[in-house]
């Protein structure tokens, strides 16, 4: 599938190969940490990081057919986009095999954005909305198909309601996310995301053997 090189998506696509996500656990990056439970929040090399023309993301999820990074015109902290990695303009364009994967993640990327961001919370109360806009006219702003994981605060939950469902859908203004700040919480999600991706090996299902899309490793169970 031809991959267009003015699309911001794909090229971010194709500086972040594949990476294990439980690579960012604590013990596997901090052996002498005496808090193993903090995540691991050291920021991700480029393959070539001394090429300048590389794009960079807040990366938190890159498995053979998805990605996932931090939107850097959140409409609220921890807004997160996930895309597949092939360029498909719409999601009816999204193949079977991929547009599986793209299920699969969503709502286990729901559960690390809500948890990293509103851990005091019990989770009956958290709200957040996954987005997918296709085309111009439905406020599809990047050519790519992507999903967006919106978290959404509990404090004057009408008048947030109202700001987020106007800038959704291709109105009002978003503010730029500060990169040491994106950096950290990315960070955080990445430490989140390994202990959920563990959690879920302990149920029975091995998602680290579709990062580099082995499914004969793949183990059938209940998420």
């Amino acid at each position: 599938m031809s991959t267009p090189s003015s699309c911001p998506f794909c090229n971010i696509a194709s500086t972040y190969p594949p990476m294990s996500p439980t690579a960012f656990t604590p013990e596997n990056n901090c052996p002498n940490s005496q808090n193993t439970k903090k995540p691991y929040t050291a920021p991700i090399s480029l393959p070539d990081s001394s090429d300048p023309s590389q794009p960079t993301a807040h990366l938190i999820l890159s498995t053979k057919h998805v990605l996932a990074f931090l939107d850097i015109m959140p409409l609220t902290r921890g807004h997160v986009l996930v895309i597949p990695r092939a360029h498909y303009e719409k999601l009816g364009d999204v193949d079977i095999k991929v547009s599986r994967e793209l299920g699969q993640w969503l709502p286990i990327l729901s559960r690390v954005v809500m948890r990293t961001i509103f851990r005091e919370d019990d989770s009956s109360d958290w709200n957040w909305n996954v987005v997918q806009n296709n085309g111009i006219r439905a406020a599809q702003q990047v050519p790519h198909a992507h999903f967006h994981i919106i978290p959404r605060a509990s404090s004057n939950p009408a008048a947030n309601a109202a700001r987020a469902s106007f800038v959704m859908f291709g109105r009002g203004q978003r503010e730029e996310l500060d990169d040491d700040e994106g950096e950290e919480l990315a960070g955080l999600l990445r430490g989140e995301l390994a202990s959920e991706v563990l959690r879920v090996r302990e149920m029975g299902v091995d998602l680290e053997c579709e990062v580099h899309g082995d499914d004969s490793r793949r183990v059938k169970g209940k998420l």
